[in-house]
């Protein structure tokens, strides 16, 4: 049973009392990272308020980041999430991010080959005609938990190399730098909501049917020219995106 309780007395409603009670907890760190809730029937017995009430309260918090509720298993803490802010002093990799936030990041290639631009690839890279590009896809995971799953592309005549090395727990762009004197310095980044399912949805081990933030990101190098075309999934419930705003 949690130490939860509700004061009838104060006008301030139940739920909110209730969430500010769970936020507490979570706070203090007596309710961690992976721990279940009971189930509402029972927190709703406990304080004597409606499963109404409860359910609002949940709902909230899941909102906000800090529960997560699985349909037909229960209601448990959140991971924190990552903040991912928009303004930046430079263009970093995920791996690079991480590693500024003392966390060493996973990556494990799922791809790795060499295929023909079409469509929107080719459009990103600014290619007159079908041209060969790497493709690499990767699932990025810290301590075991999966963060996001990516799939990028390169264009072969420029970094060849990235067809054969060894792209195990490193940093793309570090091995542009190094081997082609080329880093991204300019990115246009557009965000979508999106839902996965299948093997998508059990590689970054959510439920089928789950959001997740879709990132397509175009890079270039210092000549303007485009270097990767790359489309990430971001777990929603392990990210959350701020703006921050600034006048000069």
């Amino acid at each position: 049973m949690l130490n939860l309780s509700i004061d009838k007395n104060n006008p301030t409603p139940f739920y909110y009392q209730i969430e500010e009670n769970i936020r507490a907890l979570i706070a203090q760190g007596v309710l961690k990272p992976g721990d279940m809730l009971p189930p509402e029937i029972s927190l709703s017995q406990q304080l004597g308020v409606s499963r109404i009430t409860i359910r609002q309260a949940l709902s909230d918090l899941t909102n906000a980041g800090l529960l997560i509720r699985q349909r037909a298993v229960g209601t448990f803490v959140a991971q924190p999430r990552k903040e991912v802010p928009f303004i930046r002093e430079r263009l970093g990799s995920l791996t690079e991010e991480m590693a500024q936030l003392g966390l060493e990041l996973k990556s494990r290639v799922l791809q790795q080959e060499l295929i023909t631009a079409t469509g929107d690839i080719m459009y990103e890279l600014e290619m007159k005609q079908p041209a060969k590009v790497v493709l690499i896809r990767r699932l990025r995971s810290v301590k075991g938990i999966p963060l996001a799953l990516e799939t990028a592309y390169h264009p072969y005549d420029r970094f060849p190399d990235l067809l054969t090395l060894d792209l195990t727990d490193c940093s793309i762009y570090e091995i542009l730098n190094k081997r082609y004197n080329a880093r991204p310095v300019f990115a246009h980044d557009r965000f979508v909501a999106s839902l996965v399912t299948g093997e998508t949805a059990r590689l970054l081990d959510i439920n089928d049917g789950a959001p997740v933030m879709r990132l397509m990101r175009t890079a270039k190098d210092r000549q303007g020219l485009p270097m990767e075309y790359s489309i990430s999934l971001y777990r929603a419930d392990r990210h959350q995106f701020s703006i921050h705003y600034r006048e000069e």
